[in-house]
């Protein structure tokens, strides 16, 4: 019987989007500047034709659409991109006829000016929500702000430390709210000093387990996997600082990790193999601590589709290979049918309350 999926970390965005004007990442990665939406990511994920796959949903991240923050303005001027977004998910979500398999389209994590302030932020929502329309609302489970890109230390700890961040990130769960914030920090290519950072922050804002904001850490946080072929590299004082780290993150009860993005760590280029026991060998010392420390009732799947393509062995097969990646990971760990089922799918409804 096949595996029931929902895939916790896919992008999607339409061909008028998909160039330089609508991700300026686009003018630098561009393999991915062609339309990417439900349809191809059915085909990526070859949900039709195998017999031990079932993607059930997905939750769709932002894309990081170009914009550029400028508060002389009006928010709805200067976040235009973001709000073209949300556009095209309500397309989705209602049936456009261009798009198709929105009954896959079960939680949206939206982009949100977090640099901004709680005023801003609270505008933000409003506008949203408005934009959204009601049935793309009530999808949108949580938002993120990629603070990976922020690779001064300075600058990033005066952001994260400020009053006016730390109270926003508590306004995701007041009020009645139930929002997730999605956590990309990055170990390899930004700096463990993000990831001690965020280890502060958390001591501040996290809840009790029973209330208070749900953090998702995004990709095992990015740690580098480059030299991950050698015993050594589970022996570096980098490989110890990550794990420290991931520990002190799990020791909160409302934070959730993402068994995800590893192809864009493993290699400056392509991954040079589809071998899923060898890549799982690879990975091992990285998910034996984040399984030692969350536990899978705290690990969802993500594909990290369609990036996972860029780096991924296969090209645009790779979503194949990254879930024959976790098949052996999960078999390795000996896990029931109930803790693999929390991985698969279970985890990720549960953080983001997926109905």
């Amino acid at each position: 019987m096949p595996t029931p999926i929902i895939d916790s970390h896919v992008h999607l965005w339409p061909e008028s989007a998909a160039n330089a004007d609508g991700h300026a990442w686009m003018g630098v990665v561009t393999q991915l500047a062609k339309q990417h939406v439900l349809s191809d990511y059915r085909r990526a994920a070859k949900h039709e034709s195998s017999s031990d796959v079932k993607v059930d949903g997905i939750v769709y991240v932002e894309t990081d659409r170009k914009y550029q923050a400028d508060t002389s303005k009006p928010l709805e001027q200067w976040a235009k991109g973001p709000l073209d977004e949300i556009k095209f998910l309500r397309s989705i979500v209602e049936g456009d006829a261009s798009q198709t398999h929105s009954e896959l389209l079960k939680g949206i994590v939206a982009w949100a000016p977090l640099d901004q302030g709680l005023q801003v932020f609270e505008q933000w929502l409003a506008l949203v929500k408005q934009t959204a329309g009601e049935q793309t609302w009530s999808r949108i489970k949580g938002f993120r702000f990629l603070l990976q890109a922020i690779t001064d230390q300075t600058e990033f700890e005066k952001l994260v430390f400020g009053q006016e961040f730390l109270h926003t990130l508590r306004a995701f769960s007041s009020g009645g709210r139930d929002l997730v914030f999605d956590v990309g920090v990055d170990a390899h290519s930004g700096g463990l000093w993000q990831l001690e950072a965020w280890a502060k922050v958390l001591e501040q804002v996290s809840g009790n387990g029973k209330s208070g904001t749900k953090f998702v850490m995004n990709h095992l946080c990015k740690p580098d996997l480059t030299e991950s072929h050698t015993p050594a590299a589970s022996q570096s004082s980098e490989f110890q600082q990550w794990s420290q780290c991931i520990q002190k993150f799990a020791s909160h009860p409302r934070v959730y990790m993402k068994l995800s993005g590893a192809f864009s760590e493993l290699s400056n280029g392509k991954v040079n193999t589809t071998s899923a026991a060898e890549l799982a060998s690879r990975i091992k010392p990285w998910t034996d601590v984040v399984f030692d420390t969350f536990g899978p009732d705290r690990i969802m799947f993500g594909s990290d589709w369609p990036v996972s393509n860029i780096r991924g062995p296969a090209g645009e097969d790779s979503w194949s290979v990254w879930k024959g990646v976790v098949d052996v990971v999960i078999k390795q760990r000996q896990l029931s049918d109930d803790q693999q089922s929390r991985i698969w799918a279970g985890t990720a409804k549960e953080a983001y309350s997926l109905e």
